[in-house]
């Protein structure tokens, strides 16, 4: 006979017994999913004789709901109030975080427990209810607890809490004798808006001189953010003793944006003896962006041997700085011996590089040599920075990367060729159509230039009507198609229609819209059932203009789906004004804001001032933006006395998406 589910978790509770020391986490020992029936026997394990077993029936008991087992809550009340192992009631403070309001009364009791780590659960507990009783005693306690790591919770709990006037008491305890609690205090400060707050910026400019490592660090880090006052002290902790401290004030110097510091920056960059100061001071001064920085950047750079990590961090600066200048040292970097480096290098010309500036095509020749580095990710790198040089001279080496071993060089490099010349390699392209990796294929499909002037290639035509293949690459054959244009593409949409993924259906019926063909009346009609597809539908039967289409999209005004709606509302615009004009009018009162607004701009296309004013007369109350919006339109009219209605074949079919669409 199969266990029952109450003997599977008391064999659990029992296997406990005999375990470990080093192998006993009472927080974990007894995960399970939840299952009504254990319930009870973990209430009883709650009085169990071995507290490692009570808290680990504690902390399982922490899955089920108060309100569904009535005992639970009184025995986690118990446990906090009376059990004689602190453990338990440690785990007793740390789960009631998790119960219902009437639990704050049993943990501002603990905050009176002879045991550090329960008071310590407790406040921490406690940052889960907003009340004025609980901001009252997690202050005190981190005023009057005898235990730093007591009063340091009440630092984080007040930090949740967020009370008003949390600001004044966490100055006060920058005081604390503990560096640990100073240092939380300092951490919380930083969220305080220092720049806005004088006596939190004040506070925290003399942690700077704080005795404790830690609590310097903490100042500032939460610094980094302040304001110019904070530069002076700043600068100050770039001499301090302690390498931790030092790499927080170089963060905190680039981000405030001190240029008077960009001389002690460099003398760190070039002479400190901790790597990571280096590296702050690297990122420092290209935050900066300075002519002054980048000089001392590059500099750095050919003087850099020791640190790989450094090198690349200069690297990534001289990118940031965006200064043509660091160009020649980019090049070079493209050689270096580390392969982050010379990656950070390609990228750092990505950027960099602009067609329009000479000096930028002394990058081509070290950026063609990178394609044939030994590691992928600088090879497709340096693909992306040949793109962003657009010359076409990089066409032969970006063809070869092309066939790349790499999926994200392939990638990258057929991204560099469309951005060059993608009529240039139409061939290398269609080929990639059936390349194994599914992102090679995608971007083959969307950078294709398909000629209006020779045949649908058959690859793209195998492509679009493989029902296994990439649907979101037939999207994009889709795409292309419509932009070439020609009666041929017609039909291959028309396929499309039928497909078995309302993406590419949605993608046929769009393209179709920059390909109107009377050819696509009936299969868009069908697609008006589509709940895929039929917003799209709509539009592309507004491309068409055959007033036969008025009726079944009337019917849609009804649909439950809001962009359906304003896409129906925005296709009866293109249709004969004198039949359309009273839906339109009507959809003003959608309960949609936003086909309101489309209804309200596709009368100001369709109408002259005279009508809209007369529309505007007609609307009921509590109209006021379609009304504000119809009133724009009409006075704009009347200002241009020369101006009429615009014609269905001047407006766009399409419309953009909405933030919810």
């Amino acid at each position: 006979m199969p266990p029952t589910p109450v003997t599977e978790i008391e064999e659990r509770i029992d296997a406990l017994r005999g375990q470990d020391a080093c192998d006993r986490h009472p927080r974990v020992s007894l995960d399970h999913a939840p299952c009504a029936a254990f319930v009870a026997p973990l209430l009883a394990a709650t009085t169990d004789p071995d507290p490692y077993i009570r808290a680990s029936a504690i902390h399982a008991l922490a899955s089920y709901e108060p309100e569904e087992h009535a005992q639970l809550q009184e025995a986690l009340f118990k446990a906090l109030a009376d059990d004689p192992d602190p453990s338990v009631r440690t785990a007793a403070a740390e789960v009631m975080a998790r119960m219902p309001g009437d639990a704050v009364a049993a943990l501002l009791a603990a905050l009176g427990d002879a045991s550090a780590d329960v008071r310590m659960e407790a406040v921490l507990a406690l940052s889960a209810f907003e009340a004025s009783d609980v901001v009252a005693a997690v202050t005190d306690r981190l005023h009057r607890d005898p235990a730093p790591e007591v009063r340091e919770r009440a630092v984080m709990a007040l930090e949740r809490l967020k009370p008003e006037g949390v600001a004044g008491d966490l100055v006060r305890a920058l005081e604390d004798p503990s560096a640990v609690v100073r240092s939380a205090v300092a951490c919380a400060l930083g969220e305080h808006e220092p720049s806005e707050t004088p006596a939190v910026l004040d506070a925290l400019l003399l942690a700077l001189s704080d005795s404790s490592a830690g609590v310097r660090e903490s100042a500032a880090r939460a610094l980094r953010y302040s304001a110019a006052e904070a530069i002076p002290g700043l600068m100050a902790l770039l001499a301090d003793k302690a390498s931790e401290v030092r790499r927080e004030a170089t963060g905190a110097l680039g981000t405030l944006g001190a240029n008077q510091a960009i001389g002690a920056l460099a003398e760190r960059l070039r002479n400190d003896t901790d790597a990571e100061v280096r590296r702050g001071a690297a990122s420092a001064l290209g935050d900066l962006g300075d002519v002054a920085a980048t000089a001392h950047l590059i500099d750095a750079f050919g003087q850099e041997a020791e640190s790989a990590e450094v090198r690349t961090e200069i690297v990534r600066a001289l990118g940031s700085a965006h200064d043509v200048e660091a160009l020649p040292v980019l090049c070079v970097a493209l050689g270096d011996a580390d392969a982050e480096t010379r990656e950070a290098a390609a990228e750092a010309l990505q950027w960099l590089l602009d067609p329009e500036v000479p000096a930028s095509m002394a990058a081509l020749e070290p950026l063609c040599l990178a394609l044939k580095d030994a590691v992928g990710s600088v090879r497709a790198v340096a693909c992306g920075a040949l793109g962003a040089l657009n010359d076409a001279r990089a066409l032969p080496f970006l063809m070869q990367a092309a066939r790349d071993g790499t999926e994200e060089c392939r990638v990258a490099a057929l991204e560099a060729i469309a951005r060059i010349d993608a009529t240039a390699g139409e061939a290398l392209l269609l080929e990639a159509l059936a390349d194994a990796a599914t992102d090679v294929r995608r971007v083959a499909a969307k950078s294709l230039v398909l000629s209006a002037h020779a045949p649908i290639p058959s690859k793209v035509l195998d492509c679009m009507a493989d029902p296994e293949g990439d649907p979101f690459a037939r999207c994009d054959l889709a795409k292309s198609l419509a932009q070439r244009g020609g009666l041929e593409a017609v039909p291959v949409l028309l396929d499309l229609l039928r497909d078995g993924s309302g993406h590419v259906r949605a993608a046929a019926a769009q393209a179709l819209c920059e390909l109107p063909d009377p050819r696509a009346m009936r299969p868009l009609m069908a697609l008006l059932d589509d709940e895929d597809v039929r917003g799209e539908a709509a539009l592309a039967l507004a491309a068409l203009a055959d007033d036969r289409a008025i009726e079944p999209l009337q019917a849609l005004l009804n649909d439950d789906c809001p962009p359906v709606r304003r896409r129906v509302v925005w296709a009866l615009s293109f249709f004969t004004p004198s039949k359309v004009l009273p839906l339109l009018v009507d959809a003003l009162q959608d309960d949609d804001p936003d086909v309101q607004s489309t209804a309200a701009s596709a009368l100001a296309d369709v109408c002259d001032a005279p009508a809209l004013r007369r529309i505007l007369s007609a609307l009921p109350a509590g109209c006021d933006d379609v009304g504000s919006a119809l009133e724009e339109a009409a006075a704009a009219l009347e200002d241009d006395e020369g101006a009429s209605p615009r014609s269905a074949s001047s407006r766009r079919v399409q419309l953009g998406t909405v933030h919810y669409e």
